[in-house]
């Protein structure tokens, strides 16, 4: 039941914004709304289903430590 009703929720949302770009010839952002609901689904169905997703916390943690370590690395020159 949880499954039908997130693919329901999801085939709504895309039923109601895709006309109106689609009249308007958005393209790009067609293509970009369409990869977002995408990504969006495929994290709710794996959520849904029960496999564990990881936290991004952890990359986003990283990436910005690396960062500063350039920063200050740049600033010490």
């Amino acid at each position: 039941m949880p499954v039908a009703l997130l693919v329901v929720s999801f085939v709504v949302m895309v039923a109601y914004e895709a006309p109106e770009m689609i009249r308007q010839r958005q393209w790009g952002e067609l293509a970009l709304f369409i990869g977002l609901v995408l990504f969006a689904f495929t994290v709710s169905f794996l959520q849904v289903i029960g496999v564990s997703i990881p936290s991004p916390v952890k990359g986003i943690e990283y990436l910005t430590s690396r960062m500063l370590s350039l920063f200050q690395q740049a600033i010490n020159r």
